[in-house]
């Protein structure tokens, strides 16, 4: 009767050691599939996350407008600036092509950006054109339908 007992309470033990493992290891299988959702759903194949955004940086040349209107397709705009650090993250990614941003600027120097909103001049654009892109040295401005690269960005998704 004793033998029975003890491997009855092996055989329950083992069972609950096998729930525990089947229970770990699903817990790790579904963790690790979030994760991988998680990033496969930041940005699209082709594009580059940072600070919650995506941007993408083409390759072809186009004019300001046909740059835009690219980035429109793509459910994103050309991008603006915001901060320091989103500049530079943008100057190290660019190379060394100039790029199309979402800045136009009016008659006397004041700019608005595709959202809608003023540019606070909190950098300096070079230039006394209308449409504003980046280049090794920041910004400038030149005639929109001159052709350059263009840099698209949307909300991280």
């Amino acid at each position: 009767m004793k033998k029975n007992k003890a491997l009855s309470y092996k055989k329950i033990l083992i069972c609950i050691l096998l729930a525990i493992s089947f229970t770990l290891i699903n817990i790790v299988i579904i963790g690790i599939g979030l994760v991988c959702k998680s990033t496969q759903d930041s940005c699209p194949d082709d594009w580059i996350g940072f600070q919650n955004k995506c941007y993408y940086f083409s390759e072809e040349q186009q004019d300001w407008n046909s740059s835009r209107h690219n980035c429109v397709t793509q459910h994103a705009d050309l991008t603006m600036i915001d901060t320091d650090e989103e500049m530079g993250f943008l100057k190290r990614y660019k190379c060394t092509s100039d790029q199309w941003i979402g800045l136009e600027m009016t008659e006397n120097q004041t700019g608005r950006w595709v959202n809608g909103t003023i540019f606070n001049k909190w950098f300096p654009v070079r230039g006394s054109e209308k449409c504003a892109y980046l280049d090794d040295d920041g910004a400038a401005t030149a005639r929109c339908y001159t052709e350059r690269k263009w840099i698209c960005r949307r909300k991280m998704h």
